[in-house]
């Protein structure tokens, strides 16, 4: 599987597991991966990437992730969007209870430029709304 086929599975896993996804139609891009037209006047941006695992702790990974997708930021917003999202993958996150994960999570601010990040844990389906 190459690259652009496992971003169009993963985009499909999220829309499936996220019951706010918007409705429309999804078109593979590039910078950002994917464009959302929700309609003619409404369109969404979503740039996917892989949770980078060369910090230590889960919030030092999610802030080295933002860092460095936040620097091609003006890339993106260059093609007028009305919002960019940004969807952080992982298939592993540390092993503790969900709760605590949910609660720590809920707890963190975080600082970057997009309208909307989600952390997507894709073995347990689940979806962290990032502040």
């Amino acid at each position: 599987m190459n690259q652009q086929e496992e971003e169009i599975l993963i985009l499909d896993y999220f829309r499936k597991n996220y019951d706010d996804f918007p409705k429309g139609k999804v078109i593979k891009s590039e910078s950002p991966d994917f464009i959302l037209k929700e309609s003619r006047k409404r369109i969404i941006g979503i740039e996917l990437t892989r949770l980078d695992v060369n910090a230590s702790t889960l919030k030092e990974k999610i802030e080295h992730t933002l860092k460095n997708k936040s620097q091609k930021f003006g890339i993106y917003q260059s093609k007028n969007f009305n919002e960019i999202w940004l969807i952080i993958h992982t298939d592993f996150i540390e092993k503790t209870k969900t709760y605590n994960i949910t609660n720590m999570i809920s707890k963190w601010k975080f600082s970057f430029p997009f309208d909307r990040v989600f952390l997507f844990d894709l073995f347990e389906k689940r979806i962290y709304g990032l502040k």
